[in-house]
């Protein structure tokens, strides 16, 4: 496998967001001590952003609370070329189009 994540767009890698393979999550907590976590969903948002589900991993959560940033490996189901996320947290939505949107999309991956 390589990494493609050299000149690829959020636009260019749709495929890798519905959830046919999981994606990998790396943060550190604010000693600097590195935890990786598997997500069930990273949804597209737009050209610059994703939104990640942070159900089940309250130690990734804590981390990017305490320091906002991380990065995710997604996958390509189609290549299986693999492609590196460089993240800052930005909020946490609990309601709006956005949430109910990854909800719709987990209820699908969970199905």
């Amino acid at each position: 496998m390589t990494d493609e994540s050299a000149g690829a767009t959020l636009q260019s890698i749709r495929a890798c967001f519905d959830g046919a393979i999981p994606a990998m999550m790396a943060t550190c907590a604010a000693d600097g001590t590195p935890n990786v976590a598997y997500l069930s969903q990273v949804y597209y948002v737009d050209a610059r952003h994703v939104a990640l589900s942070f159900q089940f991993f309250n130690k990734t959560r804590a981390n990017i609370l305490a320091h906002p940033f991380g990065t995710v490996l997604v996958m390509d189901p189609i290549t299986i070329g693999f492609y590196r996320l460089h993240l800052r947290y930005l909020s946490t939505e609990t309601s709006g189009p956005l949430f109910e949107g990854m909800k719709a999309q987990l209820a699908g991956i969970a199905s």
